[in-house]
């Protein structure tokens, strides 16, 4: 299935998506992702919310201890939950390689929700 088909994401989806353009520190190129939006979500605005999915090895971030292991069928690295992104699924030609478990999925979507919810710090 590709983001060209009838394929409407859903929320656990293992994805491969186009991530450019981007720019400055922003995640680059065709790569994997998760979904951690629902597909009512999608079928309303033609969006999914994304995690991308990288090697650590290299990655700026991989010392913060928030990036989350995957190792399944088609995709290894690391979920990056830190560099969410909201994407046009057919635009951007969204393709399903498979599902995450529900504990990933928990502790990714958990991130995300300590990241927006987290209180600023004053000064």
């Amino acid at each position: 299935m590709n983001g060209t088909s009838s394929y409407i994401p859903h929320k656990g989806d293992l994805v491969l998506i186009n991530f450019n353009p981007s720019t400055g520190q922003e995640i680059q190129k065709y790569r994997p992702a998760l979904v951690i939006s629902n597909q009512k979500y999608a079928k309303l605005t033609n969006l999914a919310v994304v995690c991308p999915i990288t090697h650590a090895e290299n990655n700026r971030l991989a010392s913060s201890g928030l990036l989350i292991a995957i190792d399944v069928e088609r995709v290894s690295g690391f979920v990056n939950p830190l560099q969410f992104h909201t994407f046009d699924f057919k635009g951007r030609d969204m393709r399903l390689i498979g599902k995450a478990d529900d504990v990933l999925l928990n502790s990714v979507v958990q991130t995300v929700n300590d990241i927006v919810s987290a209180r600023e710090l004053d000064g």
